[in-house]
């Protein structure tokens, strides 16, 4: 910066000095000649700008309507892969499925030989089981008809032997005095 001098102390005082006119009219006339140029630049650098904004819009129009196109044209390639894709998948899941359900149905098929098997066993050792339990039930059946019998035997013996009792003890009842009644206390 320039080391302060006489127009700077005046200034800082509040006072002015006053301008020789030559330097004033000179002054004037640079201010004049700078507003023209400034005219004729802004003017020029408007037309500029205008023609630029104008040709700017042309290339974005033509360059929106090729990037639209050229999406266009993307997007049907990738609807066309994307489809394809997904025929692909479905296809490979297709099989995948198909291959899981036959090994799915051969174990199950396994499965039920082996539970047939196992059913099978068990089935014939309930059969001797329960045929242990039959013949054992018909055993119980003759012995317990057996001893029925028995018992019927042996009750008919005691009716007879309580009937000749019985008419013994009329008969000795008759031959008998009679009983004195009890007292009573």
């Amino acid at each position: 910066m320039y080391p302060p001098c006489g127009i700077d102390k005046a200034r800082a005082r509040g006072e002015t000095w006053p301008v020789d006119p030559e330097m004033r009219e000179a002054l004037d006339q640079l201010g004049t000649n700078l507003r023209g140029e400034v005219r004729s630049v802004d003017a020029g650098l408007r037309d500029a700008l205008s023609q630029v904004v104008v040709d700017l819009r042309g290339e974005v129009r033509s360059v929106d309507a090729g990037l639209r196109d050229a999406l266009s044209q993307v997007v049907v390639d990738l609807r066309g892969e994307t489809r394809e894709a997904l025929d692909r998948f479905a296809s490979d899941l297709r099989g995948e499925i198909q291959t899981s359900a036959a090994s799915l149905l051969q174990q199950m098929r396994e499965m039920e030989s082996g539970m047939r098997r196992h059913f099978d066993v068990v089935g014939e050792s309930l059969r001797s089981d329960i045929r242990a339990i039959a013949e054992g039930m018909v055993a119980s059946r003759e012995q317990t008809d057996r001893r029925i019998d028995e018992q019927a035997g042996r009750s008919g013996g005691l009716e007879g032997r309580v009937v000749r009792l019985e008419v013994r003890v009329t008969d000795l009842e008759d031959g008998r005095k009679p009983r004195r009644p009890r007292r009573r206390r």
